[in-house]
């Protein structure tokens, strides 16, 4: 009987740790993936190429998801200047004229995008610091 008890007790135990990891997993998962909101992600920003950050330019991203003047820049990494850009859970779509998308940038870190444009070039998206 007392080695009935403590099994049961060790299962229910063993029941609320599944839980609380199941519960801290989940959590930390949607935490990665929230949607940053335009007026969050607006401000100055420097793209660059990885291998060259001597290569940079300044970019204004507007909360109404349009650009600084200054994009012409990303023309030469790009093919053409974006009109637009629009958040996503783990980073955000720099679109052309069309409405279609250039190029994702994946979110690495807080401040800090990367997009793969062919072969071994990424372009780096960094938040200049106010």
């Amino acid at each position: 009987m007392n080695k009935t008890r403590r099994a049961f007790g060790f299962f229910r135990a063993m029941g609320c740790v599944a839980a609380l990891l199941t519960f801290t997993i989940e959590n930390a998962m949607a935490n990665s993936l929230l949607l940053l909101s335009p007026a969050q992600l607006a401000g100055g920003w420097t793209f660059y190429p990885q291998e060259d950050t001597t290569r940079s330019c300044r970019v204004e991203l507007v909360a109404d998801k349009t650009f600084s003047p200054e994009v012409k820049c990303l023309e030469a990494w790009l093919g053409e200047a974006p009109v637009s850009w629009s958040p996503t859970p783990d980073g955000m779509f720099l679109m052309g004229k069309d409405g279609t998308d250039l190029v994702h940038m994946n979110r690495i870190e807080p401040g800090l995008y990367e997009a793969q444009l062919g072969g071994d070039k990424v372009l780096v998206m960094e938040r200049l610091h106010k």
